[in-house]
């Protein structure tokens, strides 16, 4: 009897020794937040208008055996950008305030027993936070901007645009309310909605980040409110009113500088957008010894077929009119296949610090870009920061701010100094323009 019970025993444990250990959980990768349903006809706003080609959008499977039914069956998701009209910000400054603790009565036996434990101790002094200065305005006197935002046409800069002009109220301590129009394309009957809805809100002033065709169409519809419009320069538009402030950048002006450098054999590189034709365009009005032109659509050409044996560009100034990847594409595969250029030429659209990354320094060792971009406050750097793009390089952010600076001062009459120290002449902000050199690693100024 014994013999069989110690048989059993044995058996049972070990068979339960042996049992399957269960497998481990498989979190499924399935993400609620993403489960929105993407609005008709939406694009994507994460690329620059001329860049490249958004990614395409993709989904992780779940890893999970136990996804339900219903999630098995979904189709792919994406989050929604788009920017809805509404407001998006209505703001009053923060009261001054202080880190100094209550003082609390220390009684008489305290005070002596303090002095006699510990007569070493230095008296501490309260420290004062750094208090916010008063505003000049209050709930009576609210400043009313609007952002005209056409998102399917400028992209990116319809979120950036708005989080500058925010940015910058926050940095001045203002009372604001800020409301956000976005029309979706350029359309005449949309941006006039937009108008219709801004004149009927009592908005104060418009910021607009705009087409030359949306442009023309807010001047031929606004004739008794101040718009600032950050992405064009006066040149860019027919007709425009006396109330219609341009902030974008005078390529002309950055051109005729940067030809001081040139010698007289000139090459220019472009890839086939609009601003590239404007900039060989002027290019030609200030020099009249153009020998090479090159269009480069795309950084994937054969750069090797392009320059090997190409000795006419030696000693040449080469002018790159092209995006940041392909410029630096160029200036690298010029030096790899043994051509030395006399100069290379750039504007505004590629004062980048990824330049110098992009490149070796033995690349760009003769290269100059012209920049119109001053400094502005560390404390507005950052705030602009906070929001997830710059004003140090980005000349869209930078104008926008300019802007905001520009129609605050009229809302209070011209009774505060500005941040920014543009002058508006003829209706276009005047940018003071230099050259700089991208040194091994930052920009040089070198005028």
């Amino acid at each position: 009897m014994r013999f069989w019970l110690t048989l059993s025993l044995s058996l049972f444990i070990f068979a339960g020794c042996t049992t399957q250990a269960p497998e481990p959980y498989t979190p499924s990768t399935y993400n609620v937040s993403t489960s929105m349903k993407k609005a008709p006809n939406q694009k994507n706003t994460s690329t620059y208008p001329g860049s490249e080609k958004p990614l395409a959008k993709t989904t992780t499977p779940s890893s999970s055996s136990k996804i339900t039914e219903a999630q098995s069956s979904s189709a792919p998701v994406t989050i929604d950008n788009t920017i809805t009209s509404t407001t998006i910000a209505m703001a009053t400054p923060t009261p001054s305030t202080t880190v100094e603790q209550p003082k609390q009565p220390i009684s008489s036996e305290e005070a002596t027993s303090s002095q006699e434990t510990d007569t070493s101790v230095a008296t501490l002094e309260p420290v004062r936070a750094a208090s916010m200065p008063k505003p000049l305005n209050d709930d009576s006197t609210i400043i009313k901007i609007a952002v005209l935002v056409p998102q399917k046409t400028i992209k990116k800069y319809a979120i950036t645009s708005v989080n500058s002009v925010i940015a910058y109220l926050l940095y001045k301590n203002y009372y604001f309310d800020l409301n956000v129009f976005n029309t979706g394309d350029e359309r005449e009957d949309s941006i006039a909605k937009a108008l219709s809805d801004i004149k009927a809100g009592g908005y104060h002033y418009i910021i607009a980040p705009v087409t030359a065709d949306g442009a023309q169409i807010i001047a031929n519809n606004v004739q008794d409110t101040f718009v600032f419009i950050p992405t064009l320069n006066r040149s860019n538009v027919r007709s425009a009113g006396s109330n219609i402030i341009f902030g974008g950048i005078d390529y002309d002006q950055q051109i005729a500088l940067l030809a001081t450098k040139a010698n007289d054999r000139v090459g220019t590189f472009e890839d086939g957008s609009s601003l590239s034709y404007q900039l060989n365009g002027l290019i030609k009005k200030n020099s009249n010894h153009v020998f090479y032109e090159k269009r480069v659509e795309n950084s994937k050409m054969n750069y090797k077929q392009l320059f090997k044996g190409n000795s006419s560009l030696n000693n040449a100034t080469l002018y790159l009119n092209t995006p940041l990847v392909t410029s630096s594409l160029i200036a690298s595969q010029l030096r790899a296949n043994g051509i030395n250029p006399y100069m290379l030429l750039s504007t505004q659209i590629n004062y980048n610090p990824l330049l110098l990354s992009l490149t070796q320094y033995e690349d760009r060792d003769q290269m100059y870009i012209a920049n119109s971009i001053q400094k502005a406050p560390p404390s507005l750097e950052e705030i602009n920061a906070l929001f997830g793009h710059d004003i140090v390089y980005d000349w869209v952010n930078y104008s926008t701010s300019v802007g905001a600076d520009y129609l605050c001062q009229q809302f209070f009459d011209g009774k505060i100094s500005r941040t920014f120290k543009e002058n508006i002449s003829g209706n276009q902000v005047t940018y003071n323009t230099s050259l700089y050199q991208p040194g091994r690693n930052e920009f040089i100024r070198a005028n």
